[in-house]
């Protein structure tokens, strides 16, 4: 049943799409041309056309021979559209093992099935992709960093042996002019080669963007970031668009949204932001997971109960070295744990937000304030996983008055008491710990960070390429098995 097909069918959701159909081609004209016009605009949102029949429904188009065949290879690609839609290309917890993520378990064949019937196919495609906001601006900003790639993008710059400060002269300057006007950060490429003015502004702007240390120098560091191709900037957009597709369906569009790749968060109602702020997220060696959660309470002035791995590889040293360590820092055993007490000093500060989660992670507050002045997004990345917010007091007013009418000066109180208390939600307020290494910002300007964790590099590894024709999540093993109901050859399609 190949027919010399580019790419394999997959039999296991067909048979159940033709079994008791009326005949065996399902796919009426109009529906076809709905399909193959979607299928051939996938590039647009990352895809690679290639996975799917588009050359082999070509190819048969107006054989009669050949008109049930080519009718299982619209099924087959519109149930592959689907998934891809709904749940990615592939099932991120075979890329990462720290994810506790619903991955979207839906049946798409019934929708399709309705779809063939009422002869609205166009309609039930419109649906399947990523409905919020952040995707459809993605969409745009990888058309328009493809179109710079194909302009052929623009110059590398040298990195400097030393950084060029603010109102200092260099021959780099004018290469910077170029790079930055080529991105549209700079309206003119001409000017003096000191780093001032329209230049500077320019190079803090970029800076801003890419979450590094927006103080106009350039450094080695800029100098990498600006040493990032466009096209390579298209393929980390494309990889977002993709971790979109993976986890859409469980983020919902009122929630507090974690990016631990900008390390920032924002209260989040209706798709618009309300509350945006610093965090302080997993280093590198010890990242944050993806979550998807709910706070379900509010514990004011928490104690912490200490991770047996940090006993283990931090504070049993430490008592070694100083028998009157757990005393200096408010701790004690209790009940074989070592617990900090309450405090201004206690690690969690004085307010936690409790999750749920298969790692044990939550946000927090934290006495140590200090790295939220730090615009550079990797000075911020310091916890053992869980996240510390840079105005906990604020999410908190904003979550408990309206849940459990519990006004700022309550909570200010409550702080102010010392005990421990913990506020249990009226309802519960979901929680979205991701990874999003290019963004638009408000205005809709690209906003791009470093793979800090190496997501994107294990994404990009397991992605199938055209041709491949691999199989999103929930799609059954290659199959070459003729599909019961469609009878090769036997209708016009």
């Amino acid at each position: 049943m190949s027919a010399g097909l580019r790419t394999e069918i997959r039999t296991d959701d067909l048979q159940r799409l033709y079994s008791g159909a009326q005949g065996p081609c399902l796919w009426s004209s109009q529906n076809a041309a709905a399909l193959i016009a979607t299928l051939s605009k996938a590039g647009e949102q990352g895809l690679d056309p290639g996975i799917f029949h588009l050359g082999d429904i070509a190819r048969l188009h107006g054989s009669p021979t050949d008109a049930a065949l080519r009718d299982l290879l619209l099924s087959d690609d519109a149930l592959r559209y689907a998934r891809i839609m709904t749940r990615g290309q592939v099932d991120p917890t075979t890329v990462d093992s720290d994810i506790d993520f619903d991955i979207y378990p839906g049946d798409v064949l019934p929708g399709l099935k309705t779809a063939l019937t009422d002869g609205d196919v166009s309609t039930w495609l419109a649906g399947l992709p990523p409905q919020q906001p952040q995707y459809a601006a993605l969409i745009g900003l990888l058309a328009h960093y493809r179109a710079l790639a194909a302009q052929g993008g623009w110059h590398m710059i040298d990195p400097p042996e030393t950084s060029v400060k603010p109102g200092k002269s260099s021959p780099l300057v004018a290469t910077l002019r170029q790079r930055l006007a080529a991105e549209g950060y700079l309206a003119n490429a001409e000017g003096s080669d000191v780093l001032t003015g329209d230049v500077l502004a320019a190079l803090k702007q970029f800076q801003e963007r890419h979450g590094l240390d927006d103080d106009g120098a350039l450094g080695k560091k800029t100098a990498a970031a600006l040493n990032v191709s466009a096209a390579a900037r298209a393929e980390q957009i494309a990889l977002n668009l993709e971790r979109w597709r993976q986890l859409s369906r469980g983020i919902p569009p009122t929630r507090i949204e974690v990016n631990t790749a900008s390390a920032t968060a924002a209260l989040i109602v209706d798709q618009k932001p309300v509350l945006r702020m610093r965090t302080v997220v997993g280093a590198r060696k010890t990242p944050t997971p993806l979550v998807r959660s709910d706070i379900r309470a509010v514990v004011v002035n928490p104690p912490w109960v200490v991770p047996v791995s940090i006993v283990r590889k931090e504070i049993m040293p430490a008592l070694r070295r100083n028998p009157d360590y757990l005393e200096a820092h408010n701790m004690e055993w209790k009940n074989g744990q070592i617990v900090q007490a309450p405090g201004p000093k206690n690690s969690l500060g004085r307010i936690k937000f409790e999750l749920h989660s298969a790692f044990d992670v939550y946000l927090h507050d934290t006495p140590a304030r200090s790295l939220f002045n730090k615009a550079d997004r990797d000075a911020r990345a310091r916890s053992h996983g869980c996240v510390r917010l840079e105005k906990p007091l604020d999410l908190a007013e904003k979550l408990l008055k309206a849940n459990v009418n519990w006004p700022r000066e309550r909570i200010e109180a409550a702080i102010e008491e010392g005990a421990t208390q913990r506020v249990q939600m009226a309802t519960d307020i979901p929680v979205v710990i991701a990874y999003w290494t290019a963004f638009a910002d408000e205005d809709g300007a690209a906003e791009f960070r470093e793979d800090i964790y190496g997501r994107d590099a294990r994404l990009a590894a397991a992605l199938p390429h055209g041709g491949e024709a691999a199989p999103a999540p929930g799609m059954g093993p290659v199959s070459m098995a003729p599909v019961s109901g469609a009878k090769v050859g036997a209708c016009m399609a």
